[in-house]
């Protein structure tokens, strides 16, 4: 599983719960035959799903992938339930608090890439978590870090 967060800020199409139960809805009619197709995603990220097949890429839409659409609804379903564990007694904010302070204590060594100061990755009990941390949240504790995040990721 992977959690991205991007500051504190970070809203996408399929950020919150609601957009997600949303989506898993309308690709439930999909694959029920109930509708032809769905067109889904962000301006980054875009998803075409008739009741078989799913095509996805990014924002360039030059690379077009397929995935059968039962196993993309599956992963929804999942990311739905991790989100759910997450939000109960703030439990994403145990994980986010526990990646910020290795990063912190180590970021040479969880840079994503060679060329970026601010994209760190680590992988914490299985889930794989992406931080952009500006310089001025070196100066913050794991405490003050963690209380600035919003519930919704």
């Amino acid at each position: 599983m992977c959690l991205t967060v991007v500051g504190t800020d970070c809203k996408s199409a399929l950020s919150g719960l609601r957009h997600i139960t949303e989506t898993l809805s309308e690709l439930n009619a999909v694959i029920a035959g109930h509708l032809d197709y769905l067109n889904w995603g962000t301006d980054l990220f875009y998803v075409s799903s008739d009741a078989t097949i799913s095509r996805y890429g990014d924002f360039d839409k030059v690379e077009r992938y397929e995935v059968p659409t039962l196993g993309l609804r599956d992963f929804l379903i999942e990311l739905k339930n991790f989100k759910e564990q997450c939000h109960a007694g703030d439990h994403y904010k145990t994980i986010i608090g526990q990646a910020f302070t290795a990063i912190k204590n180590n970021p040479l060594q969880y840079k994503r890439w060679p060329t970026s100061d601010i994209y760190y990755l680590i992988t914490l009990n299985n889930i794989t978590v992406t931080l952009v941390l500006e310089p001025n949240d070196f100066n913050l504790k794991e405490s003050q870090y963690v209380a600035q995040l919003k519930s919704e990721f």
